[in-house]
């Protein structure tokens, strides 16, 4: 049998990264009383258009948060309950 880390009790970097990159936008959306663009939200988290962007559609997939377009921008905003 071949030795290891239980996987289930801990967590992979990648796993990690993308609860932190989730909470993150998370927090930066309930901080804000207006929605904020994908572009905004690179600046502030400093990341990538795409990573942001692909971890937003997740989220509201998820139901966490509202995501729309107006023009060429992408904004999003927490789901009002």
């Amino acid at each position: 049998m071949r030795g290891g880390s239980n996987k289930s009790a801990n967590k992979s970097a990648s796993v990690r990264k993308k609860e932190d990159l989730s909470s993150g936008i998370l927090s930066e959306l309930k901080k804000s009383i207006n929605p904020i663009s994908t572009s905004n939200l690179c600046v502030k988290l400093d990341r990538a258009w795409h990573t942001i962007d692909r971890a937003c559609l997740i989220l509201q997939v998820d139901g966490k948060i509202d995501g729309f377009k107006i023009g060429n921008m992408n904004l999003w905003r927490i789901k009002v309950k």
